[in-house]
């Protein structure tokens, strides 16, 4: 089974996984970055590689628009950004500031959020956002935890302002989410 992270990191052409993995699909036998721009394949045709020796040892041909063949080092705005993305990722369930997170990173804040948008396509705070919508997504997935027990664990103050940023972010609500996915899952 694949790393949800993993997934999200290919669905979203995430650049902050480049380098950390490399995909392959099984269809087309080529492998990509995780931010290559090429067509979501399907979940069940992609198989995961550590680094971009493996793909080719394996009959993987390497992608022509991302060439994950090419080592290609981080800008030093990229590698500052990666930094950034790492901190939020482990400490997005409370609440971080502009400020706080350009001092961890010793740079301005106004520096910070420019910078951090023209990488990431979105604000160090919209991040946080998504990051928690999809630590909501996996709990509602994998138990009947309440929901105002769930947006107070990934950093929500109040579970109306939770289910309000789920549904601009997912197009329903939590409740709604979760129903879906119960009836998506196949008895046993």
């Amino acid at each position: 089974m694949m790393n949800e992270e993993f997934w999200m990191a290919i669905v979203q052409c995430d650049q902050q996984f480049d380098g950390i993995f490399f995909y392959g699909v099984k269809t087309t036998r080529i492998f990509c970055r995780p931010s290559c721009c090429s067509r979501t394949p399907k979940k069940q045709n992609v198989v995961i590689f550590s680094d971009n020796q493996m793909p080719a040892e394996q009959g993987f041909r390497p992608c022509k628009r991302c060439r994950p063949d090419q080592l290609m080092p981080p800008s030093p705005k990229e590698k500052l950004i990666q930094q950034a993305v790492h901190y939020l990722s482990k400490h997005y369930s409370r609440e971080i500031g502009l400020k706080e997170l350009a001092e961890v990173l010793y740079i301005s804040p106004y520096y910070l959020q420019r910078t951090f948008k023209s990488i990431m396509g979105l604000s160090p705070s919209d991040y946080v956002k998504v990051k928690r919508i999809e630590e909501a997504k996996l709990r509602l997935k994998t138990g009947n935890e309440s929901l105002t027990n769930i947006a107070f664990e990934i950093g929500f103050k109040n579970s109306a302002y939770f289910s309000s940023v789920f549904k601009q972010i997912e197009g329903v609500t939590p409740s709604e989410y979760r129903q879906t996915i119960q009836h998506c899952v196949l008895p046993d």
